[in-house]
């Protein structure tokens, strides 16, 4: 054992000292003090030579022939940035000249420099800034060495130029481009009206033009001009904005005269998503942006809520248009029309009633999740050419229930800098829990409407006015009733069941709307030739797919032990509202414990 232990000395055993370290110690036993002052005297002269400027990049200095006490103060890398301050040639010329006068007259020069010989040569190699290693260095690393960079995303970092451009205007830019892009080559009015038409276009072309010029005038020049740019995107995005408004009011007004005709030719204009679209991108990017030098003040956020406001009056005003057009057609056209019409309108109201009250009540949970609803609907809208969607097809005041603009609009507005700054949004894991709940509340209100329609759907198929016959509808109908109470069960479980059993209803629940919803998209479009929609299972398709992954993909809370705690988290999110935890939440359950018989020991 002695003669292992002696072999293995001079190895490189890595356990107390550096891989580096002269080995001349044994690990056996701790160093006396005089031991540790000669072993650690050269390391700290080589650590403290280590500050020195090297001459160029990519190279390496001799620094063996200076003396570390007489190094200036000041020389040591910033404790941050890791970058060496810069030194003047002539004045470490002069300090060696110095240095070498005084080793001149001092006795113990001599013994200083064979002290000196003797050590090997040390190099100091040029590091990065950011290069940095604390491996047995003694030093604790900063905490921003650890964080990305502010304009960081998911591992790119934008160029410096571009660090004011934040996440949220960019994104809203994105979609405000691809919206009016997509108007272009939608359908714009059902009567084609070559002047409407043109006046539409021309306008999305100013737009698109007035979007490209206010990023060019921001990026390219050093000092680029704000409030030039400002006046750009609102002035040349205004026509954008007023085309659509004037092609709405006229529709109203062409409508009013054949409000109770029988229209066999169809409307007199007719509202495309081509206007919901442009009314759309011309709301998001009218407004200036934060890299642009624009900060919502208490005006601008007072604005967007009287805006939101008279986006519901004027969706009220277009229901009760709607009403006197459907008494009004009772007898001009048929009591089948008025029935499908009526049945329609429920369905939007409902929709657009949600999305506003959301956001002019306040209630944060339910504007987060009408927000993401809407935006759905919007994605859906931007590929309506090629899926042809029910619910963005063109409407008029003489024909239907218009609210598709307002629906748009209000989203638009929802998602403003003026008015997201007057919310407080969060996504922390409990928040998730909360907006599964809402999902599932939803698909209850919205599947109840649906069963609605397809009652009257049945009747109205009756006559033929409705697409597929009246037991297909009441087939349909009886499946929402099913989506009805998978979403009433799976609510249930997440506010009052076990965590890990309300996890796994909330999942299942989701999975069956997945299921059934696709079986039953299939099944309408291959009978009706519908496509996913709220009545023929898409809805239930989506929220299935939603509230699954709200449920699975955020990770669970931890506990103070660093292990996930599902029912810590199902606590605090059925807590949130009381504010507080009952005390007889904290007292442990010993219902098994008292229940299990025990034997006393011995018997």
């Amino acid at each position: 054992m002695d003669r292992d232990r002696s072999s293995d000395e001079n190895q490189d055993a890595d356990w107390i000292f550096a891989s580096d370290d002269p080995h001349t110690l044994p690990t056996e036993r701790l160093p006396d003090r005089a031991e540790f002052d000669r072993y650690s005297a050269p390391l700290l002269a080589r650590r403290r030579a280590e500050a020195a400027l090297p001459p160029g990049e990519h190279e390496t200095v001799d620094l063996s022939s200076l003396d570390p006490e007489q190094l200036r103060a000041g020389s040591e890398p910033d404790a941050v940035t890791g970058a060496i301050p810069a030194t003047d040639p002539e004045d470490d010329e002069r300090a060696g000249h110095e240095a070498d006068g005084a080793g001149s007259e001092d006795p113990t020069a001599g013994e200083s420099a064979e002290d000196e010989a003797s050590d090997p040569g040390t190099t100091a190699a040029l590091r990065a800034p950011r290069d940095v290693s604390y491996a047995r260095s003694g030093t604790t690393p900063n905490a921003e060495h650890d964080q990305a960079p502010e304009n960081a995303i998911n591992g790119f970092v934008l160029p410096d130029r571009f660090r004011d451009l934040g996440l949220f205007d960019a994104l809203r830019d994105v979609l405000a481009l691809i919206s009016m892009a997509t108007a272009m080559t939608t359908t714009f009015t059902v009567a084609h009206s070559t002047l409407v038409d043109g006046i539409g276009k021309a306008a999305i072309g100013v737009g698109l033009a007035a979007l490209v010029a206010v990023h060019l005038l921001r990026w390219i020049p050093k000092q680029p001009p704000l409030a030039a740019i400002r006046v750009v995107r609102v002035l040349g995005l205004a026509p954008a904005l007023l085309v659509p408004l004037g092609v709405i009011v006229a529709d109203l007004v062409e409508s009013l005269p054949v409000l109770f005709a029988s229209l066999p030719d169809g409307p007199p204009i007719g509202l495309g998503v081509g206007v919901s679209l442009l009314l759309l991108g011309a709301i998001i990017g009218i407004e200036p942006r934060a890299h642009e030098g624009y900060l919502p003040q208490a005006r601008a956020r007072r604005i967007a809520r009287i805006l939101l406001v008279a986006v519901g009056i004027a969706a009220a005003a277009a229901l009760l248009v709607a009403l006197v057009m459907i008494v009004g057609r009772l007898f001009t056209t048929g009591w089948d029309y008025s029935l499908m019409t009526l049945a329609d309108a429920v369905l939007s109201t409902l929709l657009l009633a949600l999305v506003l009250l959301s956001a002019l009540r306040r209630e944060r949970s339910w504007y987060v999740f009408a927000t993401g609803a809407a935006g759905a609907l919007v994605l859906a809208a931007l590929a309506d050419n090629t899926l042809e969607l029910q619910f963005a097809a063109p409407l008029s005041f003489a024909t239907d229930f218009v609210y598709l603009p307002f629906l748009f609009a209000a989203f638009g507005l929802m998602i403003s800098r003026s008015f997201v700054r007057t919310m407080p949004i969060s996504f922390r894991r409990t928040d998730w829990l909360v907006y599964t709940v809402r999902a599932f509340e939803f698909s209850v209100l919205m599947h109840t409407a649906a069963v609605v329609w397809h009652l009257l759907a049945a009747i109205a198929a009756t006559t033929g006015r409705a697409p597929g016959g009246p037991v297909l509808h009441l087939i349909d109908a009886a499946v929402c009733l099913c989506f009805i109470a998978v979403s009433l069960f799976a609510r249930t479980s997440l506010l009052s069941r076990p965590a890990l059993v309300a996890r796994a209803n909330g999942v299942v629940a989701g999975l069956i709307l997945v299921v059934v919803g696709f079986l039953d998209v299939i099944v309408n479009s291959l009978a009706t030739g519908a496509g996913a929609g709220l009545v023929t299972g898409g809805s239930a398709l989506a929220i299935g797919i939603a509230a699954a992954l709200m449920l699975t993909v955020p990770a669970p809370v931890r506990d103070e032990f660093g292990a996930p705690d599902i029912s810590r988290m199902f606590a605090d999110f059925r807590a949130r509202d009381a504010g507080s935890v009952s005390l007889l939440s904290l007292v442990p359950d010993v219902t098994e414990e008292t229940a299990r018989k025990k034997t006393f020991p011995g018997s």
